[in-house]
């Protein structure tokens, strides 16, 4: 990881830190301190409505009150959820034995400010495919690595990973994929002129980009011989270039893409080789979507466990 990278989320975490040590020794401070500009507030509102009533003005403090407490609770809780302690619910059993469908993990937010992930860390990030949920995986592949699989065994560098079987189903199959990493020489090669083959069909091209941009998971059955490669070598999708309107635009007039790659990539997997919806299917991560590490099992409370 790039140090200056490190010393800005140091010195972003070092603040925040000193926010939250702040808040908590002047807590008592704080809260009269609070208290005085909400009853402020509550007189404004009280004044402006012409309310008399007792009881009607105490129900508006009283509202005021909670509201303001909830929000600040809401917004800490959110705060610290983001940036130090992650709270997530897993819905499929793609991770199945390790974590089960339901579970409730908590994640490390601040792992990955200070170093890269490494292999078989569990990772949560943001899909490529419609760029809309989060999904938990195992980082099998890194930056730089070639990887395939043989006889239901993963191999990186052309070593095989023996502590996880892995199927070769999905765009995979018995291909070699090199990972991504930055400086590497991304390039994506449509097989057609995919733009007049819709207008011959009568098919509205705008209205298919546009599907794409949304749903880059889908290229790989409305785009049929789109290939991605990597330094000359073909390799898995990158879903980020389809989710770029630019590039979408040149891939569907069957115009080549060429660019130098700015950020690291990885292969995240689930434990469930057989169902799991993952790279093998849609390609790898990049770096600025994984969010955290998951690293405990905290629900169900009978099965709290550290994750490995």
């Amino acid at each position: 990881m790039e140090k200056s990278k490190i010393i800005l989320n140091s010195i972003f975490y070092v603040i925040l830190t000193a926010i939250f040590i702040y808040i908590f020794v002047k807590e008592k401070a704080l809260t009269d301190t609070i208290k005085i500009y909400r009853d402020k507030f509550a007189d404004k509102v009280i004044m402006v409505l012409n309310i008399k009533g007792k009881v009607l003005s105490k129900g508006i403090r009283t509202t005021i009150n909670l509201v303001e407490t909830i929000g600040t609770a809401l917004i800490l809780v959110l705060i610290i959820q983001k940036f130090y302690l992650g709270n997530f619910l897993v819905p499929t059993g793609s991770m199945i034995p390790t974590i089960m469908p339901k579970d409730r993990l908590f994640g490390n937010m601040l792992i990955y400010k200070f170093r890269k992930p490494q292999r078989e860390e569990i990772i949560v990030f943001k899909e490529p495919i419609q760029n809309k949920v989060l999904y938990t995986k195992r980082v099998m592949g890194l930056p730089g690595e070639v990887v395939n699989i043989k006889n239901n065994h993963l191999y990186v560098n052309g070593e095989e990973i023996t502590t996880r079987e892995y199927t070769n189903i999905g765009e995979i199959g018995n291909e070699k994929w090199i990972v991504p990493k930055k400086g590497d020489t991304i390039e994506v090669i449509p097989g057609k002129d995919y733009s007049k083959l819709f207008r011959e069909n009568m098919i509205n091209v705008g209205e298919v980009q546009k599907y794409l941009v949304d749903n880059p998971g889908a290229v790989g059955e409305i785009l049929p011989d789109l290939e991605f490669r990597v330094n000359g070598e073909k390799t898995g999708m990158l879903l980020d270039l389809i989710h770029e309107s630019k590039y979408v635009n040149r891939i569907l007039k069957g115009e080549s893409v060429a660019l130098i790659s700015e950020k690291d990539y990885y292969l995240a997997l689930g434990d469930n080789t057989n169902g799991s919806y993952d790279s093998r299917m849609w390609g790898f991560v990049s770096e600025d979507r994984i969010k955290g590490e998951a690293f405990i099992r905290f629900w169900p409370l009978n099965r709290i466990k550290l994750l490995k």
